[in-house]
């Protein structure tokens, strides 16, 4: 077995059903945003990038991408290599830090910008051997990983207990990953474990418009976007972002924007 390893998932479709390690793993979001239970509490909870989980061995789990992109990378850590990576944190191999628990922290900037690095080693390159690098910023990265984790209050906590402004942003990363899939009301107050009315409610208070219009502009802006930075056809573009058809995206367009999607791309694009 080794002793740190490393795996990059970018599949949208991701889902586990509940499993345990023998091994320590610390999952780190990149994208889009991830539903985590610990079944052996039953609770679960979203993640969202700039945060981690860290699961110790034998702790049953489970989780999946609540939206249809993201992408994540998780590491485990077999128990020997998390004990010398401890007394490495301390700076005295006879002083022992204490084994850290689960739980969800928010991620440092240190730990964003090692991300990155790891992703840039990961690249194949057929002149350079980056194996060495890879592992070093494994290392790296989890003692940033653990320096959090010991030193912070972990996030941790049933999303039936989430409210405000953190489950508003969590809900808008949510519908800005699923809009061709134009989930409802009552789906996305299942996705989060609250009641569609409380849902509502909170929307309305933390950001002054209401669940659909936050759709309908979303919707709108990647449709702009495409227009302006693409060659999809206007069929092409209503079916990626959820509308039935190309006048329907056509009729909201034109209401919203004073012009068709054609117009709106020949006048951009001069």
């Amino acid at each position: 077995m080794r002793e740190i390893y490393s795996v990059f998932n970018s599949n949208g479709a991701y889902e586990t059903a509940a499993h345990e390690h023998d091994e320590f793993m610390i999952m780190v979001p990149e994208h889009g945003l991830l539903r985590f239970k610990d079944e052996q509490s039953g609770r679960s909870t979203s993640m969202v990038d700039r945060q981690f989980v860290l699961v110790p061995p034998q702790w049953s789990h489970s989780s999946s991408s609540m939206t249809v992109r993201q992408g994540h990378v998780a590491f485990y850590v077999d128990p020997d290599y998390m004990s010398y990576a401890l007394r490495d944190l301390s700076g005295d191999a006879n002083r022992f830090l204490r084994v850290p628990t689960l739980g969800i922290w928010h991620a440092s900037a240190p730990l964003h910008h090692l991300l990155l690095a790891k992703k840039a080693f990961s690249q194949p390159d057929r002149y350079v051997d980056r194996r060495r690098q890879i592992t070093q910023t494994d290392h790296l990265l989890l003692l940033e990983c653990l320096a959090i984790s010991l030193s912070q209050p972990s996030l941790q906590r049933s999303s039936t207990e989430r409210h405000g402004a953190a489950l508003v942003r969590d809900v808008q990363r949510y519908l800005d990953g699923n809009l061709e899939q134009s989930p409802g009301l009552d789906e996305i107050a299942e996705a989060f474990h609250v009641s569609r009315r409380h849902l509502t409610r909170l929307f309305a208070q933390h950001t002054g418009e209401s669940v659909l219009a936050c759709v309908q502009r979303m919707r709108l802006e990647r449709v702009k976007n495409l227009l302006q930075h693409t060659r999809m056809s206007v069929l092409e573009i209503a079916n990626s972002v959820g509308y039935e058809s190309p006048s329907h995206l056509a009729h909201v367009f034109r209401r919203a924007q004073g012009c068709s999607p054609d117009e709106f791309r020949r006048n951009t694009n001069r």
